[in-house]
């Protein structure tokens, strides 16, 4: 079929075909933006984890679903005002919309895969540089074997 909106425009019912373009993409938009609701709770853990915790999340995502639904499904309000229409789709239409979402979950997790990566390397790197750390106090010079020795002879003098 027709991929730009020129080529679309010279098609018969280009009007409809133009709705139908936009209907899905809008349908495509809310959708991706529910569930990039759902992947944006962490940088690093996967979307499952604990996927209904917030209730008031839960209520704010129906909400989105049921304005969706009355945007592209209400005669007049949405074919008129909005210049949407979901009647006019189709299951096709509907289908092509998932691309959206699918593609978002996707791309989120595969990014939270390389941060969960990236801070467990970068802990694994303070790890290491720990031991070094404590093993001279930069402003005293003195190691902190020595300080730790002290306080604890200084509180075993207090206890006696």
């Amino acid at each position: 079929g027709a991929f730009l909106q020129k080529d679309i425009e010279s098609l018969a019912n280009a009007n409809e075909h133009i709705m139908s373009a936009r209907t899905v993409a809008f349908i495509s938009l809310v959708w991706s933006e529910n569930v990039r609701s759902y992947t944006s709770r962490s940088f690093n853990k996967p979307v499952w984890r604990n996927i209904f915790g917030n209730k008031d999340m839960q209520k704010a995502i129906v909400l989105a679903q049921l304005a969706l639904y009355c945007a592209v499904l209400i005669p007049y309000f949405s074919d008129m005002i909005l210049g949407l229409d979901g009647t006019i789709i189709g299951w096709e239409g509907w289908v092509m919309a998932l691309a959206g979402p699918f593609a978002c979950v996707i791309l989120c997790e595969v990014c939270k895969f390389i941060t969960a990566w990236q801070m467990r390397r970068y802990q694994r790197h303070l790890a290491r540089q720990q031991p070094e750390a404590m093993k001279e106090d930069p402003k005293s010079g003195d190691s902190i074997e020595q300080k730790t020795s002290f306080i604890n002879n200084s509180n075993q003098n207090c206890q006696a």
